[in-house]
């Protein structure tokens, strides 16, 4: 019988509450996945100084109830704490499904440099950067992943449980 903590996890990091999100539908469909956990941003943003800073103090906080081996990013917003999981987690795979690049061109000035800088170095990080479109992501070769890493596999996923000794 295989440990809870040796069960391979997938990580969304959500740009907001999921309700509401842009592409819910695809966020709710891969959640349905039992080893897949979704995280959402805090409330308060923190001061552009501390970002990296609380991001990694962050990352080094959570815990998982597996293993985390892929990623999926949303939104560049949420690219330090990404960063910062990826430093944590040595073996944690990046996956991107960037915004459309004009919305992050009408934030605010100072908003959509750091937006777009965090964007390229997201495109640049990522195994993989998928493409949302108005009927969804074309994410099979990120469903193929998900299989190849055992996050959707048969065996039942049980967060916490111990094995039984034989």
């Amino acid at each position: 019988m295989r440990a809870p903590a040796d069960d391979s996890l997938a990580v969304l990091l959500l740009p907001g509450r999921l309700e509401g999100l842009a592409l819910e539908a695809h966020a709710r469909d891969l959640l349905s996945i039992p080893r897949v956990v979704a995280l959402e941003p805090p409330r308060v943003r923190p001061l552009r100084s501390l970002r990296a800073a609380v991001s990694l103090r962050q990352a080094r906080r959570l815990r998982f109830p597996g293993r985390p081996r892929l990623l999926l990013l949303y939104h560049p917003a949420q690219y330090p704490l990404a960063r910062a999981l990826c430093a944590c987690h040595e073996d944690l795979e990046l996956w991107y499904i960037p915004p459309d690049r004009g919305a992050l061109e009408t934030a605010e000035q100072a908003d959509a440099r750091e937006l777009l800088a965090f964007d390229e170095q997201a495109r640049e990080r990522a195994r993989q950067v998928l493409t949302a479109t108005e009927g969804g992501v074309e994410d099979a070769p990120l469903r193929a992943r998900l299989r190849e890493l055992d996050v959707i596999n048969p065996y039942a996923f049980i967060p916490g449980a111990r094995p039984r000794p034989r």
